[in-house]
């Protein structure tokens, strides 16, 4: 099985396989390859004639085959789409397994899963042998600013530190929301080759009251209050319980380092330095550093373990688990 950044790191380079399947838990990762091997293989002069995207939903294993066997006109490639792979029946599985085993040398076949897993082994296994089987995984907390950095990177900008933080505090792992986000951003900052925190902190901190951010800030700071206010709108505003509990551990767990350098005598400069924290943010996280011993840190990591087996087990909602947890956090 194909990593997703060796797919990019291949289409990149010009190479282009006769097959690829792609499914997993990211639908926006998936939409971004598959828009990358249209940027790759499609000539736009003859874009009408040698590209089709199909739903396999209300398709023939016969229809998808003749469509991969024919001939590209005046171009290299034929790309095929073939989306909902995981619907076709049984019959037409087998049809489009002998052709699999033998695929034109002009076309490309994508063939897209709706699934987190897909284990057809008459699909994927001559899909392995003769092009590139790839799974999108949902991207880990600690992958997200790398993440965010790589856009803008691609766009031939930069992006302070902070903002990429700010963006992803506010808006969560959710991609195409980052995505949009940052498309909107770009264009705010008009001809200007770097994104400031000012320049996200306008644009994605427009259309909300509270973000994520807001809510660990007020935890670190035990404002009950304030961080019983901030999760209740959140929550009316579509956040994930899971997602908000990622954001308050990613910065408890920071306190806890910061904490454990000040108890070894390290200087609050150094600290800064070493946990990245931007010169609006020194304040507030000087006053969470004051608002907690080492000891109250270490606990707190151990109340949102608590919390994070609640979500995932307990038949609470995620709202009670994070409201007993923020009394527990505050002292309550």
């Amino acid at each position: 099985m194909a990593k997703p950044e060796e797919l990019v790191r291949s289409l990149k380079q010009g190479k282009v396989l006769p097959l690829y399947l792609f499914f997993g838990d990211e639908e926006f990762l998936v939409h971004e390859a598959v828009d990358l091997i249209i940027s790759t293989v499609v000539d736009p002069g003859s874009r009408d004639f040698n590209f089709n995207t199909i739903y396999c939903k209300g398709t023939s294993g016969n229809e998808l085959v003749n469509l991969c066997q024919t001939l590209p006109f005046m171009a290299a490639w034929r790309l095929v789409i073939a989306k909902e792979i995981e619907a076709l029946k049984a019959a037409d599985v087998d049809e489009l397994a002998a052709y699999l085993q033998n695929p034109s040398p002009s076309t490309c076949l994508v063939m897209i899963a709706n699934q987190p897993r897909f284990e057809k082994k008459a699909i994927t296994a001559p899909v392995e042998a003769n092009g590139a089987v790839v799974r999108f995984f949902a991207l880990l907390d600690r992958e997200m600013p790398g993440w965010i950095e790589g856009w803008v990177r691609r766009r031939g900008l930069s992006i302070q530190r902070d903002a990429v933080q700010y963006v992803w505090q506010t808006l969560g792992n959710d991609l195409q929301a980052i995505n949009n986000e940052l498309e909107k951003t770009v264009i705010y900052v008009k001809e200007r080759k770097a994104i400031s925190f000012d320049d996200v902190k306008h644009v994605v901190g427009s259309f909300r009251d509270y973000t994520p951010f807001d809510l660990a800030d007020a935890l670190g700071k035990k404002d009950r209050e304030a961080a019983l206010l901030i999760l209740s709108r959140l929550i009316q505003e579509g956040e994930s319980p899971v997602g908000l509990l990622g954001s308050i551990a990613w910065n408890f767990r920071r306190l806890v380092s910061a904490k454990a350098m000040e108890a070894a005598g390290v200087g609050i400069e150094e600290i800064k330095k070493k946990h990245r924290i931007i010169f609006h943010q020194a304040a507030s996280f000087q006053a969470q550093l004051r608002s907690y011993t080492l000891g109250e840190l270490e606990a707190a990591i151990e109340v949102l373990l608590n919390a994070d087996r609640a979500l995932k087990s307990s038949g609470m909602t995620g709202r009670l688990v994070l409201e007993r947890m923020i009394l527990r956090l505050c002292g309550t």
